[in-house]
């Protein structure tokens, strides 16, 4: 991905990286006029989970995912329910993992929209505490089927990974677990 002037003046200040409390001022910007429940469950649904935003307008359900999508086993099945739960109902899905950054191109390719979003945030790892070297086996597959999903930021978040390698003095382990050594070499 070429990286334009803009990027590299990214602030690193944490207040600046997409949370799930930012995500609600993200849906307001992004769909003016709709309303966005969050947190409160979904009417006539069979789960009991509620999920991050709901527009029943829209039919749209947004969630994000934060670390622990990616290192607890059950919440990532329960998170698996719960999408078939809701696809069945006819919403439609956006999962956001927390290394993943508003831009104008993970809007599009999230939403569907086009617009000008000035990215503030680099996508990967920059300064989270919980790496991929903490995911659980099912956490490493979300991971990569995310990489995959998001292919035109995968070398972001990859050097951010590279990065992190460099500042942990070379120990990639606790970067990255052992089955994704490959990927800083890719």
């Amino acid at each position: 991905m070429e990286k334009s002037k803009e990027n590299c003046l990214l602030d690193l200040s944490e207040e600046n990286r997409l949370s799930e409390e930012k995500l609600k001022i993200v849906l307001e910007q992004l769909f003016p006029g709709e309303k966005f429940e969050h947190d409160k469950k979904v009417p006539n649904s069979e789960c009991d989970k509620r999920p991050d935003y709901r527009c029943d307008n829209l039919k749209l359900i947004v969630e994000f995912d934060g670390w622990h999508h990616y290192t607890d086993e059950n919440c990532i099945k329960v998170d698996k329910c719960k999408d078939d739960i809701y696809e069945k109902m006819e919403y439609r899905i956006v999962r956001i993992p927390y290394f993943v950054q508003m831009s104008s191109s993970t809007i599009e390719h999230l939403f569907g929209l086009k617009t000008d979003w000035k990215q503030t945030y680099p996508h990967g790892f920059i300064l989270t505490k919980v790496l991929p070297s903490k995911f659980c086996e099912l956490g490493i597959q979300r991971f990569q089927s995310d990489l995959k999903r998001f292919d035109y930021i995968k070398d972001d978040i990859i050097q951010s990974l590279k990065n992190r390698i460099i500042k942990e003095k070379g120990k990639i382990e606790k970067v990255l677990p052992s089955s994704l050594y490959g990927l800083i070499k890719e």
